[in-house]
């Protein structure tokens, strides 16, 4: 089956989660202003996640990995820290909780920024948002 469907079948499960839909694209917001959106586009052999507002993004050409993947993002496990350099990110890194701690696992960096602009940090996690 196509995991957009199977995506958008499951958010019909949680109600308290906002979503929205359009051709080849599922995008659910952020629960609140420390959360991230995750959207998830799809194409015919590929799909691209895409985690908060830096650009992060992961490809899947596998349909189970791609939804556990967008389900684990959405469990509280995962958290991103995003670095900017003024209104542009510069490097947006995916961690995972292990043993209590925040491990890198995924990480993406952009060459072109303005890095004469001060850096800020940006640290965004979702709640457990597949409870209940």
């Amino acid at each position: 089956m196509d995991p957009r469907r199977m995506l958008l079948e499951k958010l019909q499960g949680h109600p308290t989660l906002a979503y929205t839909e359009a051709p080849g694209v599922v995008r659910i917001e952020a629960p609140n202003s420390t959360g991230f959106g995750v959207e998830l586009h799809a194409d015919r052999e590929e799909w691209t996640v895409f985690l908060g507002e830096g650009g992060f993004h992961e490809a899947f050409t596998s349909e189970e990995e791609v939804l556990n993947f967008i389900t684990w993002c959405l469990s509280g496990s995962a958290r991103l820290r995003e670095l900017w350099r003024g209104g542009l990110p510069e490097k947006v890194v995916l961690e995972a909780l292990e043993d209590g701690e925040w491990c890198p696992i995924l990480e993406t960096g952009y060459i072109f920024v303005p890095f004469w602009r001060k850096r800020r940090e940006v640290v965004l996690q979702n709640p457990n948002l597949l409870m209940g």
